[in-house]
């Protein structure tokens, strides 16, 4: 992105609060992420998931090359599905703040491919993106992000051009400083959100979430099983914590009004490795309840 104090776009805002309920969390899963630069300077990135119910072992394995005179970034991706994808991307060449790219994946087996251009332009007060499918029924999605001193302001659709028909909207407000993020969001009239983010401190981060209907969480990671539905209409509440026990270790904790317990624990072992272990408990139902227990572990050199 140009070197700007360009707003974010519209898919981060909101991340600190999301990030603080959600990263680090890995409930159901056994998790082993994996990334390395090699000397020519193509950056892998290994990601895999075991699913403790059913065995199931999914992953992705991405390579990824800049072109640094030309702006250029290369990225290709393979995932357990056998899909192919590709990208290639020039950032901050032809324009201060512009981003083009190019996506393309196929998956050999059935022979079926898609495709999308993506274009992203960002300023001192602005942050636009969008992208269009590169297919027989496309669909454009588009989102602008305004920022004013600490406030931002954010709209987005998803436009099937084919039907001429408005998919989806969203709508969004926000304000934040250095140590505090508040963020809301309304889809479609009959979602909305509503997060905070505070840094009390160094060492603690806590944080407040409201969603009806489906939320605002982020898809999950390439391969990861999908995360459960939340069901149409219900109102949550959560609170969440991060605190920092010393330089290479921290624990996490949330709750909701649902009586949903989350708990981990994050340590680094040494230079390049990081575990991580967490826990999901039903406290409606100690004793025979959905209790979720994930492992993860990062290495990277």
């Amino acid at each position: 992105m140009a070197e700007t104090s360009a707003p974010p776009v519209y898919p981060d805002l909101g991340k600190l609060a999301r990030d603080l309920f959600k990263r680090g969390y890995h409930p159901g899963i056994w998790q082993i992420d994996c990334k390395t630069l090699t000397s020519s300077g193509i950056e892998f990135f290994t990601t895999g998931f075991a699913s403790q119910d059913n065995s199931k072992v999914t992953g992705s394995l991405q390579s990824k090359y800049k072109i640094e005179d030309q702006g250029l970034t290369l990225t290709e991706r393979w995932n357990t599905e056998n899909w192919l994808f590709g990208e290639i991307m020039q950032r901050d060449k032809l324009a201060q703040g512009l981003m083009l790219a190019v996506e393309a994946k196929f998956q050999p087996g059935s022979n079926e491919a898609d495709g999308k251009f993506k274009m992203g332009y960002a300023q001192e007060n602005f942050n636009f993106l969008a992208d269009i499918g590169l297919n027989s029924e496309p669909i454009l999605n588009c989102s602008l992000v305004l920022g004013h001193k600490e406030f931002l302001g954010g709209v987005g659709t998803e436009f099937d051009i084919g039907n001429t028909e408005l998919k989806s909207w969203k709508v969004a407000l926000g304000w934040t400083n250095e140590t505090a993020t508040l963020h809301g969001e309304l889809k479609n009239g009959d979602t909305w959100l509503a997060s905070l983010f505070y840094k009390a401190n160094e060492k603690i981060d806590v944080g407040v979430e409201v969603t009806k209907g489906a939320g605002g969480g982020e898809a999950p990671a390439d391969g990861a099983p999908p995360p459960e539905e939340q069901q149409g209409g219900d109102l949550i509440v959560g609170l969440g914590m991060i605190y920092h026990l010393e330089e290479d270790a921290l624990i996490r904790a949330k709750i909701n009004n649902v009586v949903e317990l989350g708990l981990g624990y994050e340590q680094k072992l040494r230079e390049g490795i990081t575990a991580s272990i967490s826990t999901v408990l039903d406290c409606n139902n100690i004793k025979d309840g959905n209790h979720r227990l994930g492992v993860g572990v990062a290495l990277q050199c």
